[in-house]
């Protein structure tokens, strides 16, 4: 029997689910080149997820707000 291959919001959610920050250079190598995307379909799901500024190298970092 095959593995479902998980989606890029379940990479994204299983990297932040620490809830500690990750910076985007991270989330490209865990979940893809285009993880902006798989951000935006995962807070359209529900989850919070919260974005800062690093400021340096124009990087921002992210993590998963947990309630």
């Amino acid at each position: 029997m095959k593995k479902r291959k998980k989606t890029k919001v379940e990479l994204l959610i299983e990297v932040l689910q620490d809830g500690a920050w990750h910076l985007g250079d991270e989330l490209a190598i865990k979940v893809g080149d285009r993880f902006g995307d798989a951000v935006k379909k995962a807070r359209t799901l529900g989850y919070k997820i919260e974005t800062d500024w690093v400021g340096v190298g124009q990087q921002h970092k992210y993590r998963l707000l947990i309630v």
